[in-house]
């Protein structure tokens, strides 16, 4: 089915959009990151039409996904992607991202061993939180971002994502808690929204 849809999202609001299987969340997603062209309409931020252009979206957007590329390297070059940063800011995002306990058990130089085996699924998805934080993006997507954790685990994945005063975050997800939908600015449903057209 397709439809028309009209969205505008206020800097540093929290939305999240739902919709079964196959809606179309994730190409939703690679509509604002450029990587599609939409066959009609316009994506603006502040004004300026990013659409179909990765390179200027890629300055606004941070992407985390639900499976995270890990490197067969140290903690710290997966945090990092071996970019060099003030140990202050890197200090400080390995706190907000719940890794300082990781840290200060193993190291940054720890080993995580090819495609993560060393670490946990939480562990991995936090690693990917910290490279969105240290990017500095204003805008955060997140694409079936928890699916993959447990309950307990994925309400503390999205404490740290939505309790970012800085952050705009937009996250579509098939099945999330009502506990963690309560969290959010604005709950969208896709299917809804076709229907009402």
């Amino acid at each position: 089915m397709e439809t028309d849809l009209s969205l505008t999202i206020p800097h540093k609001s929290k939305v999240l959009i739902t919709a079964p299987s196959g809606w179309g969340k994730s190409t939703f997603l690679q509509l604002l990151l450029g990587k599609l062209k939409p066959d009609s309409g316009k994506i603006l931020i502040d004004s300026e039409n990013i659409t179909n252009n990765w390179e200027t979206a890629h300055n606004y957007f941070s992407y985390v996904t639900q499976s995270p590329f890990i490197f067969d390297d140290t903690l710290e070059f997966n945090i990092t992607l071996g970019k060099k940063y003030p140990s202050k800011k890197l200090n400080a995002v390995i706190e907000k991202a719940g890794l300082k306990e990781l840290v200060d058990e193993k190291g940054l130089t720890y080993s995580v061993g090819e495609k993560g085996k060393n670490l946990s699924g939480g562990q991995i998805q936090r690693i990917e939180i910290a490279r969105t934080l240290l990017s500095d993006r204003p805008i955060m997507l997140a694409d079936e971002a928890t699916s993959a954790l447990d309950q307990k685990l994925s309400e503390k994945i999205h404490s740290i994502i939505l309790d970012n005063p800085r952050l705009t975050v937009i996250e579509v997800a098939h099945k999330i808690s009502t506990k963690e939908k309560e969290k959010f600015d604005k709950v969208l449903k896709l299917d809804e929204l076709a229907k009402q057209k």
